[in-house]
């Protein structure tokens, strides 16, 4: 069956381009080769607030703020002359009524077959929602740079004051744990004093141990990292006197050891004692008092591997993430003593020693473990 024909007059293909030219949803101009425009549609000519027939015989660059007249002239039209085009410049034209439109411009310079520049045809793109949205971006964008600027700088004076602090406490408290022990030393204290007096030294210890830890985080974080001794060292008996040292202070918990280290280790002994004081405590405080710890160590091949795993309920997801960085604890009892930076120390460590700290934790169990290369 035959297709019926629109019995309707069709306009004649010159007048299709003209109303695409006068009505399209962008301006289009054509200048000659010195750029004085020859013609310009309607949508321009709305834009700018002229007739199209003021448009003509205008330079293209007088439409244009003063920014962009020189722009226009020292840049784009030399630009235009050595490759023959440009693409999406942004530039503002001038209204006549004083406004600023922001536009997008490309242009074509056609030449004849001697490279004579004949004409010049301009495409402008309104560009307010994009400027504005650009505009938007920037001013977020100086908005986040200050907040962090600000924020680090905050950070950077925390971590100076809390350097400063654990550094003015060693004295006083070196005075107080002194004079405590040479009072437990004398005989003629009573029973209640002597009880008195090593409760004392004790909370006197547990200062100390909390000033160290705020000057091992001030060095990791102000400082050049952890300053090492390095030396070669069979860390067994040193892992053994940590263990042994958590099995007095938690008696009725069970520790289990598996150390296989027949070589000495080129380490900082007494830092890979704290990684392990601290994991092994970590693990005494927050795993299943019915299950118990146990510590692996053992040297592969050219890498010495140290674990600590505990039983009892797993580290959330959140928690893993930021379990590493400084004041982060594993659990937010408000019982819970100490600063949230062992951890962070451990880990500093055993970047310090070229190597790593990792965590993964279970409905099973939860292990830490400390990674580095023998290979010197």
């Amino acid at each position: 069956m035959a297709t019926p024909v629109d019995p309707s007059p069709q306009p004649p293909l010159h007048e299709d381009f003209e109303d695409f030219f006068e009505n399209s949803l962008c301006g289009f101009i054509t200048t000659n080769a010195h750029v004085e425009i020859l013609r310009g549609n309607s949508r321009i000519a709305n834009w700018l607030g002229y007739s199209t027939e003021d448009l003509k015989g205008v330079r293209f660059s007088e439409l244009l703020t003063i920014g962009g007249k020189i722009y226009c002239e020292t840049h784009l039209l030399p630009l235009l002359r050595m490759q023959g085009f440009f693409d999406e410049v942004a530039l503002e034209l001038a209204c006549q009524g004083g406004e600023r439109l922001p536009v997008l411009v490309n242009a074509y310079e056609r030449r004849d077959q001697n490279g004579t520049p004949l004409f010049i045809r301009l495409t402008v793109y309104k560009a307010t929602d994009r400027r504005l949205y650009e505009e938007n971006l920037r001013y977020a964008r100086r908005v986040a740079e200050t907040k962090l600027a600000d924020e680090q700088a905050t950070s950077v004076l925390r971590e100076q004051f809390i350097a400063v602090l654990g550094h003015d406490l060693r004295n006083p408290l070196g005075a107080i744990t002194g004079g405590a022990a040479m009072l437990l030393a004398r005989s003629s204290l009573s029973e209640r004093d002597a009880s008195l007096v090593s409760l004392m030294k004790d909370s006197g210890s547990r200062m100390a141990e909390l000033i160290e830890n705020i000057m091992d985080f001030a060095r990791g974080r102000l400082g050049g990292g952890m300053m090492l001794n390095r030396q070669p060292v069979l860390l067994e008996p040193v892992l053994c006197h940590v263990v042994e040292e958590l099995r007095t202070a938690w008696p009725e918990r069970a520790i289990e050891t598996d150390f296989r280290l027949a070589r000495p280790i080129d380490c900082d002994a007494p830092r890979l004692s704290q990684i392990l004081s601290n994991l092994l405590a970590n693990a005494l405080t927050h795993g299943s008092p019915d299950g118990p710890v146990v510590v692996n160590a053992f040297l592969e091949e050219d890498v010495f591997e140290l674990s600590v795993s505990n039983s009892g309920k797993p580290i959330s997801p959140q928690t893993l993430e930021r379990l590493f960085q400084p004041f982060t604890r594993e659990d937010v009892r408000s019982s819970q003593n100490g600063l949230g930076l062992g951890l962070y120390i451990a880990s500093e460590i055993a970047r310090a020693h070229e190597g790593e700290l990792t965590v993964a934790s279970s409905e099973e169990i939860t292990r830490f473990t400390f990674r580095m290369s023998t290979i010197i």
